[in-house]
């Protein structure tokens, strides 16, 4: 709670309106900066082309996007490719729309996590409020407070959108695909716990070694029931699509290099 206002006897629907997410709320429909800009990206995306400036210079220093989707250890990669600047989750959309040129020309990738798994962190994420580097912000605190059960946090992403929800809580499609086609739009999707060589050796010629673990959370293991984990593949139903069309390419790549040989 704010203390501040709380003295003056400002009402929680208050201090959240004065917070600037519910202000963005208010205004645009949407609690963050990142999707106000998304926003217009999608309907106006000649017109955000005069914000090609907004396009950090180190990430076009480096010619590299990184699309950090939350939960899926991508702090660190941050951290090691642009410096010690403030994370922020952005879509490939954003990219593509300011400078296509430089979406197109640019390397592009994106970590991603097995659904189940990255459930269970945003899980964790929520019920602990965040970790010491990183807190839920105040409106999802609020949001979800009454969250006590698997059931009961399952319920509360059931009735929301990508757009109404915290970036930690938001399917991993929304991030690195087009929302109309679900087509990947960064060039590589590495997979959390399963291409660490991969992506290490992609990370290599950008003088990135090895990654320090920033931004985790100390979690006991998360047992789902059958209607829990049938709930969470309804729920993130296109990111489960996604890593399996990511697999499928590669068993299919890696059937016709054994051929070859």
């Amino acid at each position: 709670m704010d203390i501040s206002f709380a003295r003056r006897g400002t009402s929680v629907s208050q201090r959240r309106f004065l917070d600037p997410k519910g202000v963005n709320r208010a205004l645009f429909g949407v609690y963050y900066e990142e999707d106000i800009y998304d926003l217009f990206c999608q309907r106006l995306p000649l017109a955000m082309r005069a914000f090609s400036f907004r396009i950090d210079p180190v990430v076009r220093e480096r010619n590299l996007i990184f699309v950090h989707v939350p939960r899926v250890a991508g702090t660190s990669i941050v951290r090691a490719l642009y410096g010690p600047r403030t994370t922020r989750h952005i879509s490939m959309r954003y990219f593509r729309a300011l400078d296509p040129a430089f979406a197109e020309r640019a390397q592009s990738f994106a970590l991603l996590r097995d659904p189940f798994d990255r459930f269970a962190s945003s899980y964790a994420f929520v019920r602990s409020r965040g970790t010491e580097s990183c807190r839920l912000a105040d409106v999802f605190v609020a949001d979800t407070a009454h969250v006590s059960t698997v059931d009961d946090y399952l319920s509360y992403l059931e009735e929301r959108d990508d757009t109404a929800l915290d970036f930690v809580m938001r399917r991993q499609s929304w991030f690195v695909t087009d929302l109309k086609t679900g087509a990947p739009l960064v060039k590589n999707c590495f997979l959390y716990g399963e291409d660490a060589a991969a992506l290490a050796d992609f990370l290599r010629p950008y003088g990135v070694g090895e990654l320090p673990r920033l931004n985790g959370s100390n979690r006991a293991p998360l047992f789902l029931s059958r209607r829990q984990r049938a709930r969470i593949e309804a729920i993130y139903a296109a990111d489960f699509a996604l890593i399996a069309e990511i697999r499928e390419k590669r068993r299919r790549a890696e059937a016709v290099r054994t051929a070859a040989d």
